[in-house]
């Protein structure tokens, strides 16, 4: 007999007219759901599973190898991704959404603590696949290759790997020996590596077409743009792209006493941020308000704890020059107009609102680019590398991802295409169409039944003191205690899915909830149920419905 749609949800016994005129019961049926916080992360982590493992076995190995079947990084992203998991985690309508992130750096830090590996799925395959670039999205796809057998070979143009994560993240944030350790469980499973080494200059695209497989683009956006202004190519003026890979290379930048840095993205922070360690005077100018600012909210704040200055509404106009070197900047105020093409207030300069400010450094921390020095490729809007629905660009054989692709977007979001390129890339190469299944309906806070749950205080990591951290790089955050993180992990609704907490087996009137021996879940018995419902409405977590009896 028919069944009703999964997505269909109802809770209470009911009786329907079928149509033949005749009435069939409605009965329960256990149906996992896509919680939010899964469907809001970019990497595509099973952050419901690694949680529920915390919370029931306190397993972090086990959780470990949860979170690095899609993501290789999980240490890099629990300090530097901004977590959009959270902003969808069903918590954050009963009290406070988890800290997800704290969680998945405590289980990253976990697994380099103690030296867990990662697990091929197929030992050796002949194909062979040249990935460019070991940014987050070149070597997320070459770990999911090489987990499953392909042969492939990193190609990358510095001397040393990790692309922006290496070069543009401060170590106050993430610590390089974190980054090394990480990459270098990845090349385990035997990638090969080779740095110093760039693709159309060093050696011809085509020629790695002809001699692979296939080949994936993570060259990133490495590149920084200036605002075009006089002045610009003063010697005292950086890119924020180039400072901050001078300051992490280990060479020393004359600052001087004052420093402005141009922009409100998240590389203006890092800048401004580090001139501050370096001992200057920081001021960030920005032509809109902080609320049009497309930073990270918490590098925002943390920058303003750090005692940086923020000059809204301000924008330069000129770079004021003597003997060839910025001393300061020639400025109008703005003032916000209607919405732009962007979707952001639009400056407007005030007219007679020009004033001077000194700065001994400019760092124009003011947009990147894809450096295509050597590459001939389709681009879209001349700026990113045109790809199809299946990443693959306008070159057969060749595939694309993170940065170059999407914009300058989060080093989680890299990770997860590189994760789907790798998919495109096996399908390719075995001549089959990339599935397009659709995942599970996402479960919301309202379909939950949350009388079951408390609610309890939100971990909350803490800072090292303003003056201890301005002394050094060292990280803002020092390591989490795992019991608490596993005490957080308990606080997870497992949305979608049984947590075991037996309710349907305790008001089943009928006894017709029994626990299968096999799986682990709870099951229903159809001879003995009538279909009262009771389960469904007492479920916490949505994971039972009542749909059309068989």
């Amino acid at each position: 007999m028919e069944k009703l749609p999964l997505g269909l949800v109802l809770d209470l016994r009911k009786v329907v007219p079928y149509k033949t005129g005749s009435w069939r019961t409605l009965m329960p049926i256990n149906i996992a759901h896509t919680p939010p916080c899964n469907n809001a992360c970019p990497a595509g982590n099973d952050i419901r599973g690694f949680l529920r493992v915390l919370a029931e076995k306190k397993d972090y190995e086990q959780a470990w190898h949860i979170l690095t079947r899609t993501n290789p990084f999980p240490a890099v992203c629990g300090r530097v991704c901004p977590h959009p998991c959270e902003g969808g985690c069903n918590r954050r309508d009963f009290d406070e959404p988890l800290a997800i992130n704290c969680s998945e750096r405590a289980v990253g830090d976990y697994g380099l603590e103690n030296n867990l590996q990662h697990k091929k799925l197929i030992d050796t395959r002949k194909e062979k696949v040249a990935v460019i670039g070991s940014g987050p999205a070149g070597f997320s796809c070459a770990f999911h290759l090489a987990k499953r057998g392909f042969q492939v070979k990193i190609y990358e143009a510095n001397s040393e790997p990790g692309g922006m994560m290496r070069y543009g993240i401060p170590s106050y944030r993430q610590p390089n020996y974190i980054l090394k350790q990480e990459i270098d469980n990845i090349l385990r499973l035997g990638v090969e590596l080779e740095c110093n080494v760039k693709v159309g200059v060093n050696i011809p695209l085509d020629q790695l077409r002809n001699e692979y497989d296939a080949v994936f683009l993570g060259i990133g956006a490495q590149k920084g743009l200036s605002i075009n202004i006089p002045g610009k190519d003063a010697e005292n003026v950086f890119t924020g792209v180039e400072f901050l890979r001078q300051v992490n290379t280990g060479k020393w930048v004359e600052l001087g006493n004052d420093v402005v840095v141009i922009g409100g993205g998240n590389t203006a922070m890092d800048c401004a941020r580090v001139a501050k360690r370096l001992g200057a005077n920081v001021s960030i100018v920005y032509r809109r308000t902080r609320m049009e600012m497309p930073a990270i909210t918490a590098e925002i704040d943390e920058a303003m704890e750090e005692r940086i200055m923020f000059r809204y509404h301000t924008n330069p106009v000129k770079l004021i020059l003597d003997e060839g070197r910025v001393v300061g900047l020639l400025c109008v105020q703005m003032e916000l107009r209607e919405p732009d093409a962007s979707g952001r207030a639009r400056p407007v300069p005030i007219s007679g609102s020009e004033a001077f400010i000194p700065a001994e450094t400019v760092i124009m921390a003011t947009g990147q680019a894809v450096d295509y020095d050597g590459i001939e490729i389709q681009t879209a809007d001349k700026q990113w590398i045109y790809t199809n629905e299946y990443l693959m660009t306008n070159m057969e054989g060749v595939f694309a991802g993170g940065d170059a692709v999407v914009g300058l977007e989060t080093v989680s979001l890299a990770i997860g295409q590189g994760m789907r390129a790798a998919s495109a890339i096996e399908d390719y190469i075995e001549g089959n169409k990339e599935s397009e299944l659709s995942q599970p309906p996402v479960v919301y806070s309202r379909e939950l039944n949350t009388y079951y749950y408390q609610p309890v205080k939100r971990y909350e990591k803490e800072a090292r003191s303003i003056h201890m951290r301005l002394k050094g790089f060292k990280e803002v955050y020092p390591a989490f205690d795992q019991d608490d993180i596993i005490s957080e992990a308990d606080r997870c609704f497992s949305c979608g899915l049984c947590y075991d907490c037996g309710n349907c087996y305790m008001y089943c009137p009928d006894n017709a909830v029994q626990k299968s021996k096999t799986t682990g879940f709870y099951e229903f018995d159809y001879d003995f149920c009538k279909g009262c419902g009771l389960c469904a409405k007492e479920c916490p977590c949505h994971y039972i419905q009542m749909t059309l009896e068989k």
